[in-house]
């Protein structure tokens, strides 16, 4: 039996088909406590989605293929991404109403931070092979959908927030700052990567002969930063990894380090300093510290709702991954003008 697809005409087309069967219809796709998904928001969510060319090679990429858009008909969606997006417009609006019952607030900042965050979130992995950018992704949502994306992202942050304690607007990012000094400082910071510790050596011996950090970095260094003279920006000592982190945290302004053994190869540091991050890095150091609670969070939210799905979408069903929209089959006998076209074959058959 063919699987039931979605016009590209939206719910509209769709809800002809039922008029002219007496089946009743809704406008609605699914209720999350009782808070309405509307068909047309699903609609021009699944259309935004398919007509972003850099989102869907990201789709293709991430799924390896897997997950159909186009349906089989002309001009159509498959069934089964219908009710992939349905699923998440239900996570979605799932976790904006834990946020309502956690009473958290989400003014200016909390969005400021998720401007910066977003487009970072949508930037293709490496290994997709798709050449567009967060950024682009991101713009070429249409404007329903993209404002959805970004409330959601708004909403995790907020309860990342909530979750390390800290309040994501200027007033509890300033407050954390004042507690959490060192945790709000950045690291300016350059490095030298080399083969051998005796090259480390000759390197550091150079610099304290006089010559430049930056300079011994462009002849010798094998890191990428080289031709900038060494320089990796200003972050976070907590960004870099262990046991790196804790020789950039404490190594003191101006001062070269010690040949640090990492990998095959040997590493010199130089902080050249210290200033207080943004308050918006900083809201965005706090929320990553909780980010690999999100999946669970996400799905507990969603699992405690109360969720309804019109069945012309599909039905709300709990599996080993959790809950989500299973896609029609087919479309209900209720649909069709002679039920007994669904009849199986076999038992419609009359022997000789």
């Amino acid at each position: 039996m063919r699987k039931l697809l979605v016009p590209v005409a939206g719910v509209l087309a769709l809800s002809l088909l039922l008029s002219a069967c007496d089946v009743q219809v809704t406008p609605e796709a699914a209720r999350v406590d009782g808070g309405a998904i509307s068909a047309s928001t699903l609609t021009g969510s699944i259309r935004s989605i398919a007509d972003d060319a850099g989102y869907r090679c990201e789709v293709r990429a991430g799924s390896q293929g897997q997950i159909p858009i186009e349906g089989t008909g002309g001009s159509t969606y498959a069934s089964s991404f219908a009710a992939d997006v349905l699923t998440q417009l239900i996570e979605y609006r799932a976790l904006h109403e834990e946020v309502a019952r956690l009473g958290l607030h989400e003014g200016a900042f909390a969005r400021q931070v998720a401007a910066a965050q977003l487009p970072q979130a949508l930037n293709p992995a490496s290994t997709s092979g798709c050449t567009t950018t967060g950024s682009q992704v991101l713009a070429d949502f249409g404007s329903p959908y993209r404002g959805l994306i970004e409330q959601f992202e708004v909403d995790q942050l907020a309860v990342l927030a909530h979750l390390a304690g800290v309040s994501l607007t200027r007033a509890g990012i300033d407050a954390y700052e004042s507690s959490h000094k060192s945790s709000a400082t950045l690291s300016c910071t350059s490095v030298i990567a080399v083969a051998s510790a005796s090259a480390a050596a000759a390197a550091r011996a150079r610099i304290e002969a006089g010559a430049s950090f930056a300079s011994v970095a462009r002849t010798t260094s094998t890191d990428p930063s080289a031709s900038s003279g060494g320089s990796l920006g200003c972050v976070f000592a907590s960004q870099f990894t262990s046991p790196l982190s804790s020789v950039v945290a404490s190594l003191p302004v101006g001062q070269v380090s010690q040949p640090v053994a990492f990998g095959s190869g040997y590493l010199l540091f130089l902080v050249t300093s210290r200033p207080l991050a943004p308050a918006t890095q900083v809201a965005s150091a706090i929320v990553s510290t909780q980010q690999s609670r999100l999946t669970t969070l996400i799905a507990t939210v969603t699992s405690q709702a109360h969720v309804t799905v019109d069945p012309a979408f599909g039905t709300w069903t709990h599996s080993s991954t959790g809950w989500t929209v299973t896609p029609p089959t087919g479309p209900p006998d209720a649909l069709l003008p002679n039920p007994t076209a669904v009849t199986p074959v076999a038992a419609a058959v009359t022997p000789a």
